[in-house]
């Protein structure tokens, strides 16, 4: 039986791709900041990036490597602090990763990164693939560090695939949790122009590249983890008032961008501007969606609940 060690698995991605695994087919450890303990047959171990704790020990061989550790980019206002916070996470954790992997006999026949389509330029009229630049923003900066240190990896002869991840779409956390109550409640509107791009992508297909990358061993390097189908902001906000049964405002009825400014900040970027992401790379790698387009994507979420 071969063995996956985790990081990042109490966070949305993490804890569905925890849930879609099999205890008989793989020995399951996760990497946690509190106590070492086994729960419904997976292991949990204890960890601290900040200081330099971690004991892989117990293992007694580590196949696969997926770092989905990071702090929230949406977890709170965008101060200094917190923006350190962002970068330290990821730069942190991978850094301790790889320091730790490296001192084993026998290494990871993979590792698995977690990434972001932040990497790149916003509100671009051109799809982006992973060969183009990245932006100049905060967020551009945090990914391109995160992603050097994840392909340390690939020095130690560890085939590494790297996913930069779109917008997310789960009833379990992520945008969809914050949008449903100001929905529910009658209140969803496009923001801002309501013309910027959203490249995104269903949770399922999410964990089913992690799971194919996996056993297919073609797969090295950067993938866009996004749908084949780049949406606006407006167009999203259509599909999910429909599937919510909620109506659709007059196309003027929007949230003024200096309003989500005010409130949110420098986080307001998020929302504000938007990234036109290619998929082409990882369709020509073979992999078939589940769920290609924002209505079917929507409706096996809140039809599923």
């Amino acid at each position: 039986m071969k063995s996956i060690l985790i990081t990042g698995g109490t966070g949305l991605i993490g804890k569905s791709f925890i849930k879609s695994l099999d205890n008989n087919d793989f020995e399951i450890y996760v990497l946690t900041r509190s106590g070492s303990r086994v729960e419904n047959g997976i292991s949990y171990i204890n960890w601290n990036p900040e200081n330099g704790q971690l004991d892989l020990s117990r293992i007694k061989q580590i196949h696969y490597v997926i770092n989905l550790a990071g702090a929230s980019i949406d977890g709170s206002r965008w101060s200094k602090n917190y923006k350190n916070k962002i970068l330290s996470s990821r730069i942190n954790s991978t850094k301790l990763l790889f320091k730790k992997i490296k001192e084993l006999d026998t290494k990871p026949e993979l590792y698995i990164g977690a990434s972001a389509t932040g990497y790149y330029k916003k509100n671009t009229i051109f799809q982006q693939d992973e060969k183009d630049h990245k932006g100049k923003d905060f967020l551009s900066n945090v990914v391109e560090k995160w992603e050097k240190e994840s392909f340390e990896f690939k020095k130690l002869g560890i085939r590494t695939a790297i996913f930069r991840i779109g917008l997310v779409l789960s009833e379990k956390g992520g945008v969809l949790k914050k949008l449903y109550p100001i929905f529910k409640y009658f209140l969803g509107v496009p923001i801002g122009s309501g013309k910027q791009t959203i490249s995104w992508i269903h949770i399922n297909d999410l964990i089913d590249m992690i799971k194919e990358s996996i056993v297919n061993k073609e797969y090295n390097g950067v993938y866009n983890a996004v749908s084949p189908n780049v949406i606006t902001n407006e167009k999203f906000t259509h599909e999910l008032s429909k599937v919510l049964n909620r109506p659709s405002y007059p196309s003027f009825l929007k949230a003024p961008s200096f309003i989500i400014k005010l409130f949110f900040g420098e986080l307001s970027s998020l929302v504000l501007n938007g990234l036109n992401v290619s998929s082409k790379k990882i369709q020509n790698a073979g992999f078939k969606y589940s769920y290609e387009s924002v209505d079917s994507a929507l409706e096996n979420i809140y039809n599923n609940q």
